[in-house]
């Protein structure tokens, strides 16, 4: 995670299912985001902590065998109400579409209504034909003047670029009729 302030929505997302400690939030956001997405600790319990402080989760004490003399002890968070609030309203926000925070709202669509996940990603969408229009109208502006290997950057990122731009238009077909969808998987 690379902005300060990235990881709330994805451990609300996550307590938001179930309670967790550390350990397994850690594990289950490295399963649920991949392997590009590494948490360390250092940003994992800072953001614990906010989130305590904020009043958005609570934070229990449970014994990690119970019945056994000297055992050890961890600590257990829950999602508050004010925390399912506060989730709501992150995932529900537009103005950020770059793709760590679209990611990150991604996979928890199933939590917004219909109409919002459309919204954005229909603004996921716009960010995307205008970074292509960008790339365009910089290879065209400074082609020649580039080396082949910024060239072949250049290249890749439109090519990169066209490609999320497909996987987001199929994405809002899939939101327009998920009946057909369904209909077509299961052929």
């Amino acid at each position: 995670m690379k902005q300060p302030g990235v990881l709330e929505l994805p451990v609300l997302g996550l307590l938001k299912e179930r309670d967790m400690h550390g350990y397994e939030l850690r594990k289950q956001l490295g399963a649920m985001l991949g392997p590009l997405w590494q948490v360390s600790w250092g940003s994992l319990y800072p953001t614990l902590r906010r989130l305590a402080r904020a009043g958005a989760v609570t934070k229990t004490e449970q014994q990690v065998r119970p019945g056994r003399a000297g055992g050890r002890r961890r600590t257990v968070y829950r999602i508050t109400p004010l925390g399912e609030a506060m989730f709501q309203d992150m995932l529900g926000e537009t103005a950020a579409m770059d793709a760590e925070h679209f990611t990150l709202k991604l996979a928890f669509f199933r939590y917004l209504p219909p109409d919002t996940r459309m919204k954005l990603l229909e603004r996921r969408r716009a960010y995307l034909q205008d970074r292509l229009a960008e790339f365009r109208d910089n290879l065209h502006r400074y082609r020649e003047r580039i080396d082949s290997y910024t060239l072949s950057l250049q290249t890749h990122s439109i090519a990169a670029t066209e490609s999320d731009l497909r996987w987001v238009d199929e994405l809002i077909d899939q939101e327009r009729s998920p009946q057909e969808h369904r209909q077509k998987e299961n052929a």
